[in-house]
């Protein structure tokens, strides 16, 4: 890795980041961020069906000056079909859109235009000498330049791709030209544009993934923002509604912190903040979700755990803060503890009752001492 981050400064610091896993496949994309996608790609699919359902009956005018009758019929007919099939895909709904129903959508915008293409080679391969009818042989070209529009992971890029440059390829192959000189020719443009294409969706996921994640994480601890945690809570609570398992909120609030901020100035209160959104992460599972709730307040949404399991999960955070402090540079330390109240979230409960049900905990474990943790309703605190 060492090499890598010498020759290749900005890979290294897009892997530190985590983005470089997020460009190379949708399934580690943070929670939102899919359905963020989805919206962005359906638009652009519905923009796209509707320039080219509405351009494409346009040419026929033309084709009437540059066909034989019989040819001018048939594309004509083969146009309006494919202008009513886009048409169609834009009248598709843009809210409510899921990320594999944008990217089936996505799919079938590359597959009318391709299909339009084998379907006019068809029907052009005893005119393909006439030379006012080149403007046809762009199209598989204008097919892969309409890749670069869209947000897509590697692996999604490079499926797409194969899919659309094979089913291109038949054209080639069915008039018996694909391993000729120009067929190899045209073979080897397609994929290079289509490798800018590509290079062309990884930027723009890059840009959409900064955006997302600047918009939705806290800046200093690089924890979820209240916002983003409050949406995620809802849509849990659905899910545990239809799964029946368990779920439990933990809320943390650091002991005596206006003391640390007065006595170790607010950069010393940062890097208590940041030292502390570690522990958590290092704490709680790949499943749960930790968020910054304001100030030193935070908050800890484990799913599929039941009070007892969220109990010892509270326990090890206590233990990791004791064990804890911040080196300054004037050789001062700093050490912090933490209340936490810990509440059940399910199907009888709304978000809002257990929210206030973990705040009371919260509020129970200050009074009791503090660095403590409290289960909501029972009042029994541990140290």
């Amino acid at each position: 890795m060492s090499f890598v981050s010498q020759q290749f400064p900005w890979l290294a610091a897009l892997a530190e980041r985590g983005l470089l896993r997020q460009l190379l496949s949708r399934r580690d994309h943070v929670f939102g961020f899919s359905g963020a996608r989805a919206h962005y790609i359906n638009s652009r699919v519905r923009l796209l069906a509707l320039l080219f359902a509405v351009l494409t009956p346009l040419w026929i005018p033309v084709d009437y000056f540059l066909l034989e009758r019989d040819q001018f019929l048939l594309m004509s007919i083969v146009r309006l079909l494919f202008s009513m099939g886009l048409l169609m895909l834009y009248a598709v709904p843009e809210t409510g859109v899921r990320l594999f129903q944008a990217r089936r959508r996505l799919v079938v915008l590359m597959l009318l235009p391709t299909l339009f293409h084998l379907l006019t080679q068809s029907i052009l391969k005893d005119a393909a000498s006439n030379e006012l009818l080149l403007c046809y042989s762009f199209l598989p070209f204008l097919i892969i330049v309409m890749h670069c529009i869209f947000p897509l992971a590697l692996t999604e890029g490079v499926g797409l791709a194969v899919l659309t440059i094979t089913l291109l390829s038949l054209g080639e192959l069915y008039q018996g030209a694909l391993f000729s000189v120009r067929g190899l020719i045209d073979l080897w443009l397609m994929l290079l544009i289509m490798g800018v294409a590509i290079w062309a969706q990884l930027s723009q996921l890059h840009m959409q993934l900064r955006l997302f994640n600047e918009a939705t994480t806290d800046p200093l601890t690089g924890l979820l923002n209240r916002r983003t945690l409050m949406k995620q809570l809802n849509h849990v609570q659905q899910q545990s509604l239809r799964t029946g398992r368990p779920m439990s909120l933990m809320m943390l609030d650091l002991d005596h912190f206006k003391q640390i901020n007065d006595r170790f100035g607010h950069q010393g209160g940062d890097r208590v903040l940041e030292l502390f959104a570690q522990i958590l992460q290092q704490q709680v599972r790949s499943s749960d979700y930790v968020s910054r709730f304001g100030g030193e307040e935070f908050l800890v949404l484990l799913t599929d755990a039941r009070q007892q399991d969220a109990l010892q999960l509270a326990e090890r955070i206590l233990n990791g803060c004791r064990t804890s402090k911040v080196a300054l540079e004037d050789c001062r330390e700093i050490r912090f503890g933490v209340s936490i109240g810990v509440a059940q979230l399910d199907g009888t409960t709304s978000v809002e009752d257990c929210l206030s049900q973990a705040d009371a905990a919260l509020y129970q474990a200050k009074t009791q001492g503090r660095d403590r943790v409290v289960l909501a309703g029972l009042g029994a605190d541990r140290e």
